[in-house]
């Protein structure tokens, strides 16, 4: 007898629909159910892949680094033609700061996956043009003599006019 109790206790695999119009179920667990298969309707249905954004990824590497290498060249030239209108020293620096800027965003686009013999010409180029700028810049920096001439004739310019300079 006690067998018999045993067998009628056991658990037996139910499918979904005997599951629904069992009573033991709570309606909570049918309710969530529910919800749970609504929300996921409601969320493929809304969502269209045109209304989402999506950003571009750029992979191109070499490109824009050739692009900013020849800004940065562009940027040089214009601060040593502001040096030839101005004669500030500041100009001169800066310049050679931007001449510097190009020369290195040059020299990564060896790094770069994307490159081509186009970009290897083009990088040679942007080099052979900062070195004529960096001599032309050279030239036009002050050297120590010329630094050592104009101590001493500041000197000579202290004795005559002592109050201009203080």
């Amino acid at each position: 007898m006690l067998h018999l109790w045993i067998q009628e206790r056991r658990i037996r695999p139910v499918g979904i629909a005997q599951t629904l119009g069992n009573p033991r179920i709570g309606m909570k667990k049918v309710l969530i159910l529910l919800l749970i298969t609504i929300n996921l309707v409601a969320c493929t249905t809304f969502s269209n892949e045109e209304d989402i954004p999506r950003k571009k990824m750029n992979l191109a590497c070499a490109e824009p680094r050739l692009d900013s290498s020849f800004q940065f060249h562009d940027k040089a030239v214009g601060f040593l033609k502001s040096f030839y209108k101005t004669r500030k020293e500041s100009e001169l620096f800066f310049a050679w700061y931007a001449s510097e800027d190009s020369l290195y965003m040059a020299h990564t686009i060896g790094k770069c996956f994307d490159k081509r013999n186009k970009h290897f010409h083009a990088m040679q180029n942007v080099v052979q043009k900062n070195e004529v700028l960096r001599r032309l810049i050279v030239q036009n920096m002050r050297q120590d003599s010329q630094a050592e001439l104009s101590e001493l004739f500041l000197d000579d310019y202290k004795k005559i006019f002592n109050r201009d300079i203080q």
